[in-house]
C-alpha cells in the first residue's frame, strides 16, 4: 500500500564525492553524500518543473559542496527526468557555481549564490550574493561553457569575475522567488546566520537593483554544531497580498516551521 510506504528522499545519493584525502564520501556515522535541493521552478510553457541541487560530502566538521546540477520533474508522470551536472569539483566548487533559486525570465534561467567573505560568531558580516545566467534551453543549462555571470557593468564566462548584485550583502544563505502576481516582483531572503535573522530584498529583475525590505527573525529553539537553525525559504504559492510565509527548519525539535511575515 503505497500509503503505508516510508519517506524516501527525491533524489539518491551522488557518486563520487570524496573527503579530503580522496577516500569515498560514506564513512557510517561519520560521513555521507547527499543531493540537495537548492530551488524549483516551472519553465515557461511546459508542464515540467526544474529542480535545482548541490552534491554535499557531510561531516561533522564542515559540508563540501562538490556539484551542482538539476533534474526536471514531470508530475503527470510522477518521473524525474534529464539530470545534468554542469558543475563539478572534488575540492569543493567556488562559491559562484553553488547555484540555487532558479528564477525564468527574458528567455533566460537565471540562479543566484551566496558566499560569506567575513565571517562572526555563528553569523556572516559581510559578503556577496551572485547571479548566474543561461538560456532557458535545457541544451543550455547542462552545458558548463553557457553560463555567464553577472559583474558591475555586464557579464563573464568568468565564474570569479562575478560581482555582488546586492549592496552590503552578508549571506549566510539567499533564497529566491517570484512574487509577481502578489504585485511584489522579485523576493530575496537572505539569511544572516544560524540564530534565524534575515533581510529581505526586493527587485523587477534578477540584475536589479535590490532595495530593502525589511528584517526579522525565526524562532528556532536549540541547535549545536553545525545543526543550526537553517533552510529559510520563502513560498509564493502560499504568500498573500499582505504576508510572506517562508518556512524554515528549527533543529530544537527536528521540524520545520512556516512563518507568516507582513510585507
Amino acid at each position: 500500500d503505497v500509503y503505508k510506504r516510508q519517506p524516501q528522499g527525491l533524489l539518491g545519493a551522488p557518486p563520487g564525492l570524496v573527503l579530503p584525502g580522496g577516500r569515498p564520501c560514506h564513512v557510517p556515522g561519520t560521513a555521507y553524500s547527499a543531493s540537495w535541493v537548492s530551488g524549483a521552478a516551472r519553465p515557461p510553457g511546459t508542464g515540467t518543473l526544474l529542480i535545482t541541487y548541490t552534491d554535499v560530502c557531510v561531516t561533522a566538521a564542515s559540508i563540501s559542496t562538490q556539484g551542482f546540477g538539476m533534474i526536471e520533474y514531470q508530475p503527470v508522470r510522477g518521473a524525474l527526468t534529464g539530470r545534468a551536472v554542469p558543475f563539478t569539483a572534488h575540492g569543493g566548487l567556488p562559491f559562484q557555481q553553488n547555484l540555487g533559486s532558479p528564477v525564468f525570465a527574458g528567455g533566460y534561467l537565471y540562479l543566484f549564490a551566496a558566499g560569506c567573505d567575513v565571517h562572526g560568531f555563528g553569523a556572516c558580516d559581510g559578503g556577496r550574493v551572485t547571479l548566474a545566467r543561461v538560456r532557458a534551453d535545457p541544451a543550455a543549462w547542462r552545458d558548463p561553457a553557457a553560463y555567464e555571470h553577472r559583474t558591475a557593468t555586464g557579464w563573464t564566462r568568468d565564474a570569479f569575475g562575478a560581482a555582488s548584485i546586492v549592496p552590503g550583502a552578508a549571506p549566510y544563505a539567499v533564497h529566491v522567488a517570484d512574487y509577481t502576481r502578489l504585485g511584489r516582483g522579485l523576493v530575496m531572503i537572505e539569511q544572516r546566520g544560524l540564530d534565524g535573522a534575515y533581510r529581505l530584498w526586493r527587485a523587477a529583475v534578477p540584475e536589479g537593483p535590490w532595495r530593502p525590505a525589511g528584517a526579522g527573525t525565526v524562532s528556532c529553539t536549540d541547535g549545536t554544531g553545525l545543526d543550526q537553525c537553517r533552510a529559510l525559504i520563502g513560498h509564493p504559492e502560499y504568500s498573500t497580498r499582505a504576508e510572506l510565509l517562508l518556512s524554515y527548519y528549527d533543529p530544537g525539535d527536528d521540524h520545520v516551521r512556516v512563518r507568516a511575515v507582513p510585507w
